[in-house]
């Protein structure tokens, strides 16, 4: 947990999730709320209905904590949270608008707990409630002196406030609990007789669950944000929901419904064990001055992000950090200056105010709740988009997700914030939708790429005339493959790898080349054959796009159909063919070759030892081999067969990589796929060994192998003759053989 800053995270403090993340989580989780209005909400709500409160508000932070831990450990994670997060997956128009709500929120979030502080004080001695807006403003000073000297500073105070609040929670918890009786626990079941709605109750409730924001506020100060995010983060949440379930019952058993109403934090003083009030007092100031800390700590960064990012006018100005750790100072005192007048105003109706119903604090819960919400239903969309949108780029560390989880949240917590209150959830919407036209309207270009582009590919056919006004990134890349089918009805090996390699990601086209040199009834002809291919595709179930050329020359039309067949965004970038059978062909199959990859900076993909009857199958397992020659054809070769290990059928199989090369390039490699989050194993063989005669050695009961093709580039006649006849005798006898060429796009670290 010290200074000194490491490679992983430069410029930050590097902590562990211990520090880091499950303890900031838990202390803003384990605020306000647990002394000061869960006895409130339970005694009004009834038992019952709490739990389904609790229930209902957990699973909303479980569905939005999975998702954070989806797209944190899918990508680079640096300051700014879950700014970051979203920003990077739907976009810089998308992350300015729910950036500044993340800002606002937290920092309403500040003054609601320091309330909580000031009321169990007012409460314990009444004689201080003419001071209440004094108290308020001493209370945020602390807090600010704390947070301006360091993060440091302030998660090592977090320590001693955790044994504090742990020490409260067992003396509030004991203290009653020789009072526990079945007919108290019964008489609490239901809500009270003037309840006519939970609603206002768990919009109460709700700021408790919120904290989980706390550690990901954090990820710029992370050692392994992608680790500590969702262990810490899920660990945290956990804990509280356990905390939580046995706090409402045990009070429920305990206490007085008025009393709990009435008096919902005296209730925990007065039934102390041994008397310790003093230990309660000392747990809610622990508790709500730890919640204000960890999201004071948070919205600066949030806010240092946003201007490092330079989305709006002015904001650059909030970039500069102070020191090594590169603390956000100038943004500390915008929070600031958002969060003194608040505190006055609290104080000043506080002061006269000693009503728990009409207490300011019930109005400042609706008003973070709601923008928790929101904030809440766009990382899950976010995290919805990344999944559901199928980039293979798309490969987080973290396994228990699936986009339901996603959908869930995203829907759960737009119904929520429209029950609390319609009026100021659709002033909302306007707002942040506002923000997100106006970032547009701006025409943002960030440098990074995100999923938005994917999420349109795959809904393509609705949504074409958006794509182009999309930012292309190595992120979003996809098999998108053109395959030159010669006869589609008997060579139908091509089209079913095709299908394999793609995984539903990318679109494909089978064309035919008809050569032709007279033919009247040209029209008539092409669109009879393209209904055939189109009966083709049906009966055997290929997701294909059929296409038929029909000219009088092959060479001709390979160059032109080169140049057009695309729809504005969506090019073929992989040209998938098969090897020439006849030797006259072997010439213009080099020269196709090169035209595809070097005039036409497309990849190409020819299968090398083809079968008219070879159904592509796996189901015992068996090894998928990729030969690695360069980083940029091993990315192409990797992800296909990553993409073919997806298949239900091939999943047993085992992804190897073969490396002709130094230790040093292994080490390389290992720490590629490692980045890159992939499984594969790694054998090196001897740089100086020849291919044809490894080849067969290693992968003749392989199950698929890939080659980066050696010597596509020769012009040579001779030359293009020989390398035609070695390879036709080399993998004869060989398992299905890739050789692949590749333009560049494919980048596993995108």
């Amino acid at each position: 947990m010290g200074k000194t800053p490491i490679a992983n995270n430069p410029g930050g403090y590097n902590f562990g999730t211990f520090g880091g993340v499950y303890t900031p989580a838990l202390l803003t989780i384990l605020g306000l709320v647990m002394f000061m209005r869960t006895n409130f909400v339970l005694g009004n709500a009834g038992l019952v209905f709490t739990l389904v409160i609790l229930v209902v508000g957990a699973t909303i932070s479980l569905s939005t904590t999975l998702s954070i831990a989806a797209i944190a450990t899918n990508t680079e994670v640096k300051g700014g949270g879950a700014y970051y997060l979203i920003s990077r997956v739907l976009g810089p128009s998308f992350g300015t608008s729910i950036g500044l709500t993340l800002f606002v929120s937290q920092s309403l979030a500040i003054p609601f707990n320091i309330l909580g502080a000031s009321e169990a004080l007012v409460s314990q001695y009444p004689a201080l409630r003419n001071y209440f807006p004094l108290i308020n403003l001493s209370l945020g000073a602390i807090l600010a002196f704390v947070v301006w000297k360091g993060a440091d500073w302030a998660i090592r105070l977090q320590y001693l406030i955790m044994a504090a609040l742990g020490a409260s929670i067992l003396v509030f918890l004991l203290g009653p609990i020789g009072n526990f009786s079945l007919a108290n626990l019964e008489a609490n079941l239901s809500p009270a007789k003037n309840v006519e709605s939970i609603i206002p109750f768990f919009a109460i409730f709700f700021p408790a669950l919120t904290g989980i924001m706390a550690g990901v506020n954090m990820s710029g100060d992370l050692k392994e944000p992608h680790r500590s995010i969702p262990r810490g983060t899920l660990a945290a949440l956990f804990t509280a929901i356990g905390l939580y379930i046995v706090q409402i019952v045990v009070a429920a058993g305990c206490f007085h419904r008025a009393e709990m109403i009435r008096t919902p934090y005296r209730i925990l003083t007065a039934n102390a064990l041994w008397g310790m009030w003093f230990m309660v007092l000392a747990g809610v100031q622990a508790a709500t001055l730890s919640t204000a800390l960890g999201w004071m700590l948070g919205a600066p960064r949030v806010l240092q992000s946003l201007g490092i990012d330079n989305v709006l006018p002015g904001i650059r100005f909030f970039r500069k950090g102070v020191g090594v750790q590169n603390e956000p100072r100038r943004a500390i005192v915008l929070v600031l200056i958002i969060i003194v007048p608040i505190l006055l105003w609290a104080g000043f109706w506080g002061r006269n105010e000693s009503d728990v119903e009409h207490s300011p604090i019930n109005l400042m819960s609706e008003l973070v709740s709601l923008f928790f919400l929101f904030t809440y239903a766009i990382i899950n969309i976010a995290a919805f988009v990344e999944s559901h949108g199928a980039n293979p780029s798309f490969r987080p560390r973290f396994r228990f997700f699936h986009w339901t989880v996603a959908a869930y949240g995203a829907i759960a917590c737009s119904i929520a914030a429209f029950l609390i209150n319609p009026g100021l959830s659709v002033v909302a919407v306007f707002i942040i939708g506002g923000l997100y036209i106006w970032s547009r309207f701006r025409n943002l270009e960030m440098e990074y790429g995100d999923a938005r582009r994917g999420f349109l590919y795959s809904r393509i056919r609705s949504m074409l005339l958006q794509l182009p006004r999309l930012p292309i990134h190595p992120k979003n890349w996809r098999p998108t493959i053109a395959i030159l089918a010669k006869e589609p009805e008997k060579r139908g090996d091509l089209v079913e790898y095709a299908l394999l390699f793609s995984q539903r990601r990318g679109i494909l086209t089978m064309i035919q080349i008809i050569v032709m040199k007279h033919c009247r009834e040209f029209g008539e002809f092409r669109t009879r054959r393209l209904r055939e291919l189109r009966e083709l595709c049906r009966e055997r179930d290929w997701q294909v796009f059929p296409s038929v050329v029909v000219a009088p020359e092959f060479d001709v039309a390979l160059h032109t159909l080169l140049q057009s067949h695309s729809l504005d965004p969506i090019r073929p970038n992989i040209i998938m063919l098969g090897w020439p059978t006849q030797k006259e062909r072997v010439g213009a199959f080099f020269d196709h070759l090169q035209m595809i990859v070097n005039d036409f900076r497309r990849s190409a993909l020819v299968l090398a030892n083809g079968s008219s009857n070879f159904t592509p199958q796996s189901y015992d397992g068996g090894t998928i081999d990729i030969w690695w020659q360069t980083p940029k054809g091993g990315s192409l070769i990797t992800i296909l067969a990553y993409l073919v290990h997806l298949d239900r059928n091939w999943r047993k199989s085992v992804l190897r990589v073969f490396l002709m090369d130094s230790m040093a390039e292994e080490k390389k490699l290992r720490r590629t796929l490692e980045k890159a989050r992939i499984a594969a194993e790694i054998i090196r063989i001897a740089p100086e060994a020849k291919l044809h005669v490894v080849l067969p050695r290693f992968s003749s009961s392989a199950e698929l192998v890939f080659i980066e093709f050696p010597d596509y580039d020769v012009r040579d006649e001779r030359r293009q003759m020989i390398n035609h006849y070695l390879i036709e005798r080399d993998l004869k006898d060989m398992p299905p053989c890739f050789l692949a060429v590749s333009n560049g796009e494919a980048d596993l670290l995108a």
